[in-house]
């Protein structure tokens, strides 16, 4: 058999198989149509590929996925709730004993992503509404509320804030005609000690004699989470109105501050913080530069949302002196300072400013001071007079403007409003440059 012939054998022969399969695939579509089977699909070209997957929605898999998962769109917001507290949905005449969640995940069961059970309460006045309110914010905050340092609750001037931030201050004051200035030697030390006192110069200010003082200092704070170390040096300028026997006063570094500050409690209605500084005698006492003894201030910080726009801060403090050389003059007294900030004009959500009206009150709990009425010949054998049952008001309105939350610069003023008892200063400015990190 030649070649020629072998050849043609091989393609009679695949021929042959060919149609048999082919045969054999028509039959087993035939049959499986007449048993009611759908007929085979035509593939997908490459293009239809991506058009035809199924959407979110339409997933299988979508329901059983999405259905057990709050998203973070859907949290609820303390701000549009009244006082802007996490208020969520409180249902109306809701009993004491039934479950309340506050993003609306599961209504009346224990249900959210590691959030405690909260329990509704009853709120028909307009009171008990707030009240309930209240208790909402402070027992189930909202989940969505990220804690953490925003300007509008840092605008005060005399004010601290509750959250401590990492930041770098350059702040100038000036107390003008500063009277009674040896009180419970908080400002400056008393005769004896401080500044030597004379009646030589009568009748100019035998009564009221006072002091300007000019003040520039660096203040140092760096955070870590809710717990901040903060430092605080001063330099100063004095300038007595007579009543000294040298005259004039002096300039140099005044008593310095260091301590820490936290935040115990974070929502976003409220912010309690604590602090406790204590000041170090490094002023020089004779040319009214220090006060001569070492100190304490102890007490709560507040923050207060009122609004998206409005916010109130306040410190509640004790002022505790430890020993001195010169007894009757240091005593303890409690501080109060408070400040209403409201933003009023923005140049882009970045670029806010912001107007305050702020309070100090000093209540004198004990301690005496100099009084220059008691002066006759002998400066140094004056007799203190108390200081309990007496205190101390300013009042005053300021201006910040931040330039992203990084940097920020304002400007503040405060009054006294009872300068017959003697003030810090019938007249306070203040200026601020402040840097965050």
């Amino acid at each position: 058999m030649n070649l020629l012939t072998t050849r043609s054998l091989i393609a009679v022969a695949g021929r042959a198989v060919l149609l048999a399969l082919l045969a054999f695939s028509g039959w087993v579509s035939t049959v499986h149509c007449q048993e009611g089977g759908p007929p085979p699909a035509d593939l997908p070209l490459p293009n239809q590929i991506i058009p035809d997957l199924p959407t979110g929605n339409s997933h299988p898999l979508a329901e059983m996925i999405d259905g057990h998962v709050t998203p973070v769109s859907g949290c609820a917001s303390c701000g549009s709730a009244p006082l802007g507290g996490g208020l969520g949905g409180m249902p109306r005449g809701a009993s004491g004993a039934s479950l309340y969640d506050p993003v609306g995940c599961c209504p009346g069961s224990e249900c959210g992503q590691g959030r405690n059970t909260c329990y509704g309460c009853e709120h028909d006045g307009f009171l008990a509404r707030m009240l309930c309110g209240v208790y909402e914010c402070l027992a189930c905050p909202d989940p969505c509320y990220e804690p953490g340092w925003r300007p509008i609750m840092d605008i005060g001037f005399f004010t601290e804030c509750a959250r401590p931030v990492s930041q770098q201050r350059i702040r100038l004051t000036s107390y003008q005609h500063m009277t009674n200035y040896t009180r419970n030697s908080y400002k400056i030390a008393p005769p004896g000690l401080g500044p030597p006192m004379t009646a030589a110069r009568a009748p100019y200010y035998l009564v009221d004699p006072s002091v300007n003082i000019n003040e520039a200092s660096l203040y140092t704070e760096i955070a870590a989470g809710n717990v901040g170390v903060i430092l605080d040096v001063p330099f100063l300028m004095t300038d007595f109105e007579h009543g000294l026997l040298t005259g004039g006063g002096g300039s140099g570094f005044g008593n310095m501050t260091t301590g820490i500050k936290s935040t115990i409690f974070d929502s976003e209605l409220l912010q309690v913080g604590w602090k406790t500084v204590t000041n170090l005698p490094v002023g020089l006492t004779t040319v009214g530069l220090g006060n001569g003894l070492v100190s304490m201030e102890i007490g709560g910080l507040v923050g207060l949302k009122i609004s998206e726009d409005c916010f109130f801060q306040a410190n509640f403090t004790e002022w505790i002196p430890f020993g001195g050389l010169m007894p009757f003059y240091p005593g303890a007294m409690f501080i109060t300072r408070m400040s209403l900030n409201q933003k009023v004009w923005q140049a882009n959500p970045k670029v806010p400013v912001f107007l305050n009206l702020e309070y100090s009150g000093y209540f004198f709990q004990a301690g005496g001071y100099a009084a220059y009425e008691n002066i006759q010949t002998n400066p140094w054998a004056s007799t203190p007079v108390t200081s309990p049952g007496y205190s101390y008001h300013q009042l005053g309105p300021g201006i910040r403007v931040f330039m992203t939350e990084k940097l920020d610069a304002g400007f503040a003023a405060q009054f006294s409003l009872n300068p017959e008892q003697g003030s810090w200063g019938d007249q306070q400015y203040r200026v601020d440059f402040r840097f965050r990190y």
